[in-house]
């Protein structure tokens, strides 16, 4: 996910890849800097060269290029609205977008990183996913509010309905991705999200 405009580039890019692998398959203090050096097939202080806090500074880096990553596909506009239910189907569209972040095996791993080595996080990067997940409902409330057509959101109800929108989609994600361990997009979670995008539609006062 990193650019390689160099040879640096490339060695240091290789090195987040392995053990963004390695961090997936045996979790974070389980895998030893040994471990990373040898799947990478460099030399034992060259890792240290391009991370000098070691595999923390990895696992960092990993966390926020995964959200970075996911944070870019997430675009929320909305054109032709022109009833609730043209709405219904365009945030299911997001939803499914958001969801197609999961067949990238990459972003798939560092999700699952993020949130399962949650614990190891600093405070700071703590608050900056916080503080990523409230830039993104602002993204969806400024969609909600600019979107086009006959139909449309208040403003000041706007902020909520994003809020409440990401939480579902949050929730969603989460129970099939770690509850259930399914990466699949099938019918039945279809079916849990549009009756209460339904429900939620259906309080605003167009």
């Amino acid at each position: 996910m990193m650019k390689t405009d160099s040879k640096g580039d490339a060695q240091k890019e290789k090195i987040v890849r392995i053990a963004r692998e390695i961090f997936a398959t045996n979790g974070f203090e389980a895998t030893t800097t040994r471990k990373i050096n040898q799947e990478a097939g460099i030399a034992e202080g060259l890792m240290y060269y391009y991370f000098p806090h070691g595999k923390r500074q990895i696992l960092d880096t990993v966390v926020y290029e995964g959200v970075m990553a996911r944070l870019s596909t997430a675009k929320f506009s909305f054109r032709n609205i022109n009833s609730s239910a043209d709405l219904e189907d365009q945030l299911m569209a997001c939803f499914e977008k958001i969801w197609a972040n999961f067949s990238d095996e990459q972003l798939y791993q560092s999700f699952m990183i993020t949130i399962r080595e949650r614990p190891l996080l600093s405070d700071k990067q703590a608050n900056w996913l916080l503080d990523t997940l409230d830039a993104l409902a602002g993204q969806l409330s400024d969609g909600l509010i600019n979107m086009t057509g006959a139909f449309h959101v208040p403003a000041e109800q706007a902020p909520a309905l994003a809020q409440v929108l990401l939480a579902i989609f949050q929730k969603l994600i989460y129970d099939q991705l770690l509850i259930k361990n399914d990466r699949q997009l099938d019918g039945s979670l279809k079916s849990a999200l549009r009756p209460q995008i339904q429900l939620l539609l259906s309080q605003i006062e167009a």
